[in-house]
């Protein structure tokens, strides 16, 4: 059975270790993650005026590119089929001055820039932007701009290090600044890698013998990151239901095969 160890958590990433799950999973998390957990983005832009120095291609691929909160409570975005719900957002500026993200104007008080100091374009005197920009839920499998954020992971191991070998404590004080987990023994100390480790050049030399690396069997650290549009936690539970929802599916055409 599968467990879950949160190492750090803050507004905008988590951090957490999973225990009892193989490779092909632990990837089939991260791809559900980048590829469909779907987000509100930009999709089509209506131009009425554009006197600006880019062309309506360029500000409507800034646009799309901004992201968008999307209101979790609001839509089922763990089932396989999406929302076809659309948002407008509309804006009217004249220069001089920079457009930001924050002055456009939502058709849905809960679908709006995440960041609302994002740059679109800067208008010179007397130039005018004006234009209708239609949002709508998507997956990242058909547009990086759907992707909710960004999500890696690295096995977990642990580092044996010999107390043969000289200067070994300065090994343990790196580890322990990098708030890596140092349990000291008798004849070695073993620094658990919740986070990326790497060794002075100095102790190069004594890696594969009295410095041995140790992987966790079935163990990964997780890192995940969001661009605003959903909460971190709620990127990884969906994207969980999403995978459960397809396993049940694929289940169930088998079943339907099995009957025949």
């Amino acid at each position: 059975m599968a467990k879950f160890e949160i190492l750090e958590k803050n507004e905008d990433s988590i951090k957490f270790i999973v225990s009892g799950i193989d490779v092909a999973f632990a990837n089939a998390l991260r791809r559900t993650i980048l590829a469909e957990v779907p987000t509100f983005a930009v999709d089509e832009v209506e131009f009425f005026e554009n006197d600006s120095a880019l062309f309506d291609e360029i500000i409507a691929h800034r646009l799309a590119m901004i992201p968008l909160t999307t209101p979790v409570e609001r839509f089922s975005l763990d089932s396989l089929e999406l929302d076809d719900y659309t948002v407008t957002l509309s804006l009217e500026a004249e220069g001089p001055g920079m457009v930001y993200s924050g002055d456009l104007r939502s058709s849905d008080d809960g679908i709006k820039p995440a960041n609302p100091n994002i740059p679109i374009v800067k208008l010179a005197e007397g130039q005018r932007l004006v234009f209708n920009a239609y949002a709508k839920l998507g997956r990242g499998k058909d547009h990086a701009k759907w992707q909710p954020g960004f999500v890696y992971y690295k096995y977990l191991t642990r580092i044996h290090v010999s107390k043969d070998i000289p200067d070994w404590e300065e090994l343990k004080k790196l580890a322990e600044r990098r708030g890596l987990p140092v349990e000291e023994k008798k004849d070695e100390i073993v620094i658990t890698t919740t986070k990326a480790f790497y060794l002075p050049r100095k102790f190069e030399a004594y890696g594969g013998d009295k410095i041995r690396e140790e992987i966790v069997p079935n163990t990964f650290v997780f890192t995940v990151e969001t661009n605003g549009e959903l909460p971190v936690e709620e990127i990884v539970s969906t994207a969980l239901k999403i995978l459960m929802r397809k396993s049940d599916r694929f289940i169930n055409e088998l079943h339907k095969l099995a009957s025949d």
